[in-house]
């Protein structure tokens, strides 16, 4: 999660994205806190979505992360229909820079939009966020 959250920092400090944290599951939604500001991105953690044993000394673990960017209606640039699209691209292209996540995932990273913009309502506010996915591989030692 370091790698990631790292990367992500990158678009805070150009000033694409407003802030960038993991969520600590604490509570039963990740849209249920206090926003620093829009847009943001949140790191949901990672379940292991397979285990493929490559031979007696190593196995490649998959691991599944979900980075959640969310905004506001309000938040959105009136004027410029493509802001969205560019987000998403600009948070996935952080990830193709970094194909290994700093060397963590030394099998690949695969990014992919697994839920496409759009609005969602939670304790009366109105949220526009989308998801993307991250498979992360990587080659480990065989516990054998």
């Amino acid at each position: 999660m370091t790698a990631i959250l790292a990367d992500l920092q990158t678009l805070v400090t150009s000033g694409v994205l407003n802030s960038a944290s993991a969520d600590s599951m604490s509570k039963v939604n990740p849209l249920d806190r206090v926003w620093p500001g829009f847009p943001s991105a949140v790191v949901i953690p990672p379940i292991v979505s397979g285990n493929e044993f490559e031979d007696q000394a190593n196995n490649t673990m998959e691991y599944t992360w979900y980075v959640m960017v969310v905004t506001t209606p309000a938040n959105l640039p009136a004027t410029d229909p493509t802001y969205l699209a560019g987000l998403e691209d600009q948070v996935i292209n952080v990830f193709n820079l970094d194909a290994t996540l700093q060397g963590t995932a030394n099998a690949a990273v695969y990014p992919v939009i697994v839920e496409a913009p759009g609005p969602v309502n939670f304790n009366g506010a109105t949220y526009v966020l989308f998801y993307i996915q991250l498979r992360a591989r990587a080659v480990v030692p065989a516990g054998l």
